[in-house]
């Protein structure tokens, strides 16, 4: 089987729990397509970080952190191409799409539905894609 030789989808991760940032990167790296290039438990330094670097493609983000990952996508959002949310809390859905997120994800999250919430992005990335233009 010939290795893909497209570049990969970069991905941070911003989460004041370690464990969930534990366990997003070890989803991560069981999709070829995906690499993490940055995570962060303090999503201060997240906002340093990233606003001085590239683009990120997917950006998993918390909602309750010392800042709200509400905030957090504020800010980032137009370095940012696809925003997952990835939290406990249901009720702050209606908040996360006035971001524009692109999925919203509600913990314990499972390797089946982490993977189908990326697939379903890049499959609609890809159609979209292949639109002609009016």
């Amino acid at each position: 089987m010939k290795a893909s030789t497209l570049p990969k989808y970069r991905c941070a991760i911003i989460d004041d729990d370690r464990m969930t940032v534990d366990i997003l990167s070890n989803y991560i790296s069981k999709i070829a397509k995906i690499e993490t290039i940055y995570t962060f438990t303090e999503p201060l330094k997240a906002l340093n970080q990233i606003t001085k670097d590239d683009l990120i493609d997917f950006l998993f983000l918390d909602i309750r952190m010392d800042i709200s990952g509400i905030d957090v996508a504020r800010v980032l959002r137009d370095k940012v191409k696809y925003l997952i949310f990835v939290t406990s809390y249901k009720e702050y859905a209606l908040d996360a799409f006035s971001v524009d997120c692109d999925k919203y994800i509600v913990k314990p999250v499972l390797f089946p539905e982490f993977l189908n919430a990326i697939n379903e992005i890049i499959i609609k990335e890809k159609k979209l894609s292949r639109k002609p233009a009016k």
